[in-house]
């Protein structure tokens, strides 16, 4: 009977690993060619750091805690970087970081939701203009579209607008943290859950249907910011998002902007913007796979001085699951070695040790076992080639390249190979 694992986590093979981690450099390259520079925390955080009422009460249930310690895995990676800079008075402002780590929620497993998972973030620090937001999100499309999507939309709101909304329809301001957690599942629990557990906030059935109705009602940008200026006094806002909508796509983006009065993002530490990222496969809506805002009281928890941030996240696994790439290959290595013969291991050796000392990953032949095996075994990891070495290779100073797709081989020196494999 095999062991088993804890539920909400998994295993990643040699060939899921390299998809992974073409994913997480492709987003690391694109953050550094836009000026971010890397932060690395630690995994464990003091509860007194994630207990700061940042969170909000629902997320705060799912933080794991380390029994019989004051500590727990961290939840994100947003709430350490606030630590670090509350801690860290000297660093020159704007502050640019990325990071790039595994985050843990004591969350109910389900398709596309883990319990340990990875996060890419990118975040400014010391900037209170829209052009940080606006970075900050087209970062966060641009390394999306390094991956290969181009059909995705960014759903954009403001938390500010949403108050507005909540109030005019009646919600206190003691209420409104409770009733935007409600609002946040409207995409994941549909419209009448949503107004049946907001009416567990408000206390008034009609008010929930109308605030729910008056969020969803359909529009083009330009009509649903026409009406939160006109009918909940959100007229500063609804220009101020006119203004960051056209600086995004200044940057040229390919995805769709979409102003959306629902979009919550359930975290209270969110001030003003906050989106989302959303993908289409097969003309289905995919779960999220990016989001964030801005969070300008966050880090004043933790230090004497408060100071604007703004940040973005990518789900590294769901990104991986939507993408649902074939990988080529199990291995690095492009050349595997072959050897014929115990006494040609030496000089197949030398071989190898020229290959990576050229910059080519190559790997060598460790088993006894024939030359047809060794082949069947580079052909299961799909190596590009393979070098075969025997006595005639050895004599003539060589090496025969075959090239495992076509079957094509050829009698050359290390350096001749060395072009080929690369041209």
């Amino acid at each position: 009977m095999p062991v088993s694992q804890p539920r909400g986590v998994r295993d990643f093979g040699p060939s899921q690993a390299i998809a992974r981690k073409r994913i997480v450099a492709v987003i690391e390259e694109t953050f550094k060619r836009f000026g971010f520079s890397p932060l690395e925390t630690p995994a464990i955080e003091n509860m007194e750091v994630l207990n700061a009422k940042a969170y909000g009460e629902d997320a705060s249930k799912q933080i794991y805690q380390i029994q019989d310690d004051d500590s727990a895995l961290r939840f994100d990676l947003t709430i350490p970087m606030a630590r670090y800079v509350a801690s860290n008075g000297s660093i020159p402002l704007p502050f640019k970081r990325y990071q790039i780590g595994q985050t843990w929620r004591r969350d109910e497993p389900q398709k596309m939701r883990y319990r340990e998972f990875t996060q890419a973030d990118v975040d400014i620090v010391g900037a209170a203009g829209i052009e940080s937001d606006a970075e900050v999100m087209a970062a966060t499309a641009l390394a999306l579209e390094e991956l290969g999507f181009t059909d995705y939309k960014i759903l954009l709101n403001n938390r500010i607008v949403l108050d507005k909304i909540l109030s005019t329809f009646g919600v206190g301001a003691e209420k409104q943290p409770a009733a935007i957690r409600a609002i946040d599942k409207i995409s994941k629990i549909g419209r009448q859950e949503t107004i049946k557990q907001l009416t567990d906030v408000v206390k008034e059935d009609r008010s929930s249907e109308k605030i729910i109705e008056f969020l969803v009602e359909a529009g083009t940008n330009a009509e649903k910011l026409e009406r939160i200026a006109a009918e909940v006094g959100a007229k500063d806002e609804a220009e101020s998002m006119r203004a960051l909508l056209e600086l995004v796509r200044s940057y040229n983006i390919q995805g769709e902007l979409v102003f959306d009065p629902s979009l919550a993002r359930g975290l209270d530490y969110y001030t003003s913007y906050v989106w989302e990222f959303v993908v289409f496969g097969n003309g289905k809506q995919l779960p999220t796979i990016a989001g964030g805002g801005r969070y300008d009281n966050l880090i004043g928890l933790y230090g004497k001085k408060s100071l604007p941030a703004v940040g973005s996240s990518l789900g590294i696994d769901r990104i991986f699951d939507v993408i649902e790439q074939k990988v080529e290959s199990g291995t690095y290595s492009d050349v595997f070695v072959a050897v014929i013969g115990d006494e040609n291991y030496g000089y197949a050796l030398s071989i190898a040790n020229a290959l990576r000392a050229k910059g080519v990953y190559t790997d060598i032949n460790a088993t006894k076992r024939n030359i047809s095996k060794q082949l069947e075994y580079a052909n299961a990891l799909k190596f590009k080639y393979a070098a075969i070495i025997g006595a005639q290779e050895k004599n003539a100073k060589k090496l025969k390249l075959r090239d495992l797709v076509s079957g094509d081989e050829v009698l050359l020196a290390v350096d001749e190979a060395i072009e080929k494999i690369r041209g």
